[in-house]
């Protein structure tokens, strides 16, 4: 599939037109290289997951830009979840880490247990554990070393953090 027949079925699914751009940088600045719709945020997961299902090889799907007008949905050329975070441009200059620095690190998480990235923005990243780490403990104090927003900000203890990502399945990351 083409990245104008992804946006094309991303429209029709989101049931709106489709834009010849993405954003990035809270919004600001627009990206022609990918294609996005606007949703209402409690409908974007499940396009993401149905477009996903769709598209095939080399055409990434994920929310994007989030704001009060709703969800940003992206199509766009990608070979692998790690170029959600490149087309998003997402990183955490306040902590002196950039794009690749967080892909670094999400690799070692998914060659450890598996990640799915349905979600990623400036300072924001989402996503889904294929298979809860063994040590969750562990993992939850690694995570709060690599974002500590997510705890200082957040839940206010790593023991809340490994409750909720127990829970849920996933792990909210941000960088205030």
């Amino acid at each position: 599939m083409t990245l104008d027949e992804a946006a094309t079925r991303l429209a029709e699914a989101a049931g709106t037109s489709h834009r010849d751009y993405s954003t990035y940088d809270f919004g600001r600045e627009r990206d022609p290289q990918a294609k996005s719709v606007i949703a209402p945020s409690e409908h974007s997961s499940r396009l993401v997951h149905e477009l996903r299902g769709q598209v095939g090889p080399n055409i990434i799907v994920f929310v994007g830009t989030t704001s009060w007008l709703g969800d940003e949905i992206v199509v766009a050329q990608g070979r692998d979840q790690f170029d959600i975070l490149r087309v998003a441009r997402s990183d955490a200059v306040n902590y002196d880490m950039g794009t690749e620095d967080l892909i670094k690190k999400l690799r070692s998480y998914d060659q450890q247990f598996g990640i799915d990235i349905f979600h990623a923005e400036t300072d924001t990243i989402e996503l889904g554990l294929v298979e809860m780490p063994d040590d969750l403990t562990a993992f939850c104090q690694d995570l709060y070393e690599f974002c500590p927003d997510i705890v200082d900000q957040g839940t206010g203890t790593v023991e809340r953090l490994e409750e909720e990502i127990r829970e849920a399945e996933q792990v909210f990351l941000w960088w205030d």
